[in-house]
């Protein structure tokens, strides 16, 4: 029993792919596996059939992105792409999917006022939550007068979760990262000035 044997039809086409774009040829071993379950020429016909619809789709795709820059609307996109190896059904698809990813990503990175005054409030709100998080994780291994820099990363990701809550955008925002990593800081210096005053 060959290597490949076990392999299904798409994991032998990737491992095809993978070998001529690596080794600039497949194995004798590939060859022979799809050679028995049919014709090794209408496997690279599969191949190249795959390819032309990949580098369609990504056309389509591009000229998707030109229309929604230019503010035209899903209908009127649709209505201007065409291909001849896409159905009318895959475009319509593509243009629904496509037009709601790239407004989607438009509006996350987006920096308005709103998310100026939500990020800005979310990093009080978090680098107060995640300090007292901080302060019952250091008195529960009893080590509240020892800063343990990796509790960083658990702090970080709490602050960025609750200042997304509040602006309902992710850490792509500037205002939402410079936000988080504020609110980091904020928790650094609440911690120190708690040791400062308590000595």
């Amino acid at each position: 029993m060959g290597f490949y044997s076990k392999f299904s039809h798409n994991d032998l086409i990737e491992s095809y792919k993978n070998q001529v774009d690596y080794q600039g040829k497949p194995s004798n071993e590939l060859l022979e596996e799809i050679s028995k379950r049919g014709s090794i020429d209408d496997f690279k016909k599969e191949i190249e059939n795959q390819k032309q619809i990949l580098n369609e789709r990504n056309k389509i795709i591009r000229e998707i992105h030109q229309h929604y820059l230019n503010k035209s609307s899903k209908e009127e996109a649709l209505s201007l792409l065409s291909s001849d190896i896409l159905s009318r059904q895959e475009i319509r698809i593509l243009v629904e999917e496509k037009y709601a990813d790239i407004h989607y990503t438009t509006e996350n990175l987006k920096v308005d006022s709103n998310t100026v005054i939500n990020s800005f409030f979310g990093a009080i709100i978090a680098s107060v939550v995640s300090t007292m998080i901080m302060f019952l994780l250091l008195a529960s291994i009893n080590s509240l007068l020892v800063f343990n820099f990796f509790l960083l990363i658990p702090i970080y990701i709490i602050n960025y979760l609750i200042i997304k809550f509040f602006t309902n955008k992710t850490r792509d925002n500037l205002a939402v990262f410079i936000a988080t990593f504020m609110a980091t800081i904020l928790n650094c210096i609440y911690f120190f000035l708690f040791i400062y005053f308590s000595e």
